[in-house]
């Protein structure tokens, strides 16, 4: 299900300087390893369901680097911030949200990773329009940016966090299927849930 979206990024992701993403991914496991466990996580989610959705071989591997690197921005949070054992107040949200920016402006600096930047940029966009850092909507979102956005609240919903315990699998799927069309883009929550029925072999 290659489109002109995804065929960009496939035509620069041999060109991807992997030595500097090994790097990035380094770096994020030296500044908090919770965020390091949860990329590989995302990465392992993002190559199941991108071949879930019958993708290329190209595809589920640039499905499954973009999972890896989506959190190196945070690499810039404070640390206080990034594992702090409760809710953060508006403003520390406000310095978190900014990890995508800043995880966009890191890649940019690698040799062939321009197409991927986008991907970085919005992946905590909302399928209704209200995420950020731009407030894209639907399919302006990129598609990727899409699944991350899945794959992500999946695995934090479902790893202990310093301030909370995991949410059991059976409410966790409830909580995608609620936010299907508002926060999710609401076919791609079909196409994970199917995913996730077939890895778990139990039925939603």
């Amino acid at each position: 299900m290659v489109d002109k979206e995804n065929q960009q990024q496939l035509s620069v992701i041999n060109k991807v300087n992997m030595e500097a993403i090994e790097e990035f991914c380094r770096e994020v496991y030296y500044c908090d390893p919770y965020t390091s466990m949860h990329a590989e996580h995302v990465a392992d989610l993002m190559a199941g369901l991108s071949s879930q959705m019958c993708m290329t071989s190209d595809e589920i591997s640039l499905a499954f680097i973009v999972g890896l690197i989506h959190d190196v921005g945070k690499i810039k949070v404070p640390h206080d911030i990034l594992n702090k054992p409760g809710r953060l107040d508006d403003e520390e949200f406000t310095i978190m949200k900014q990890h995508a920016e800043h995880g966009a402006e890191m890649l940019a600096v690698i040799d062939g990773a321009e197409a991927i930047i986008p991907i970085m940029r919005h992946h905590h966009e909302r399928y209704d329009g209200r995420g950020y850092p731009n407030g894209l909507a639907g399919e302006n979102i990129p598609l990727l940016s899409r699944m991350l956005a899945l794959c992500d609240s999946f695995d934090a919903m479902t790893t202990k966090r310093c301030y909370r315990q995991p949410v059991a699998l059976d409410e966790c799927i409830e909580e995608i299927k609620r936010c299907s069309g508002s926060q999710f883009d609401p076919v791609l929550c079909e196409l994970f849930i199917e995913f996730l029925e077939d890895r778990f072999g139990v039925r939603f």
